[in-house]
């Protein structure tokens, strides 16, 4: 959706006060968009939702993670120029500033009929618009020698920032000078990968 429908649609509920001015957690008796997964897509809608509604758009984002680490700029971690403070944003930031109701859970049903989003906790949530973006997740069981017990705490991929990231970091300080690693990319397929010109692409992690 646009931004000018946003407004227009928030004008419109002002004008049969159904809303009020303030900008409480969750906004009031509004419209509700449920947005699942806080990666960046998902947490960009959240806040801009609430900011282009002003505020009367009820936004309620389902993440597991207390913080969001971001992946792309975890390189500048390994490299020594950053440190993974710096690139980790809590989500109740989205709380206090935009006024987003933010549940730390996972989803486990969507009922698009009843409209209904079911929480691994038990929780039910109702909406009228649902951003389902929850980002993506390593399948460990489909790569042979990986699901075994042990094997990621020996094999720093580091491709998902975070605790691997200072592991990888720490790796390359305790290797000697004129040491050697190797660096590798996702295998090409006779698939041709479809990336948007605007989108990162994988990107080599080094192998200690």
């Amino acid at each position: 959706m646009q931004r000018r429908h946003f407004l227009q649609t928030g004008s419109a509920l002002g004008a049969m006060g159904m809303v009020s001015g303030c900008a409480s957690i969750g906004g009031g008796s509004g419209p509700k968009v449920v947005v699942i997964g806080g990666g960046y897509s998902g947490a960009t809608a959240a806040k801009y939702l609430r900011m282009w509604s002003e505020h009367q758009i009820q936004v309620t984002l389902v993440e597991p993670n207390s913080a969001f680490i971001s992946c792309p700029i975890s390189n500048l971690v390994i490299g020594g120029s950053k440190t993974i403070a710096d690139i980790t944003t809590p989500y109740d930031n989205l709380t206090k500033r935009h006024g987003v109701k933010v549940i730390k859970d996972r989803v486990n049903t969507i009922d698009a009929d009843k409209r209904i989003v079911k929480l691994a906790g038990g929780t039910e949530l109702s909406y009228d618009r649902l951003i389902v973006s929850p980002g993506v997740d390593f399948m460990w069981e489909t790569l042979p020698g990986m699901n075994r017990a042990g094997a990621k705490e020996q094999v720093m991929h580091a491709w998902k920032a975070g605790e691997q990231t200072l592991t990888l970091r720490k790796q390359l300080e305790a290797m000697p000078d004129g040491g050697v690693f190797a660096m590798s990319r996702p295998a090409l397929t006779s698939v041709p990968a479809r990336w948007p010109t605007t989108s990162p692409r994988p990107s080599p992690r080094a192998r200690c």
